[in-house]
């Protein structure tokens, strides 16, 4: 196999993790009431939608051939998700998954 084939295995590979992180993550409600009371950090919704814009704009850019820029999307997605988790575990919320529905309780 050539080193681009290769690279596109594992760049698809990561993308399909990354989209299946997200379609979990983004199963989790989370009251509108707590979106607010997070403070001046951010909201995680909104870490998590520019995470997807980003994973969306890689898949496009590797349909482009453009693997490069497929790995810089890739990247943002990360730092998206990464900021996202910060954000909850910094509120102090509480997730859990009870009859494999997921919530998360505000402190």
């Amino acid at each position: 196999m050539t080193i681009e084939l290769k690279f596109a295995i594992v760049v698809t590979a990561a993308m399909t993790a990354l989209l299946i992180l997200g379609m979990s993550v983004a199963a989790v409600p989370v009251p509108v009431t707590a979106q607010a009371s997070l403070g001046n950090g951010g909201d995680p919704i909104s870490f998590l939608e520019s995470a997807k814009m980003h994973l969306r704009q890689a898949t496009k850019d590797l349909k482009m051939g453009n693997s490069q820029a497929a790995l810089a999307q890739l990247n943002m997605t990360h730092q998206g998700i990464i900021s996202a988790e910060r954000q909850l575990n910094a509120s102090g919320f509480t997730c859990n998954n009870v009859s494999n529905e997921g919530y998360c309780v505000a402190p």
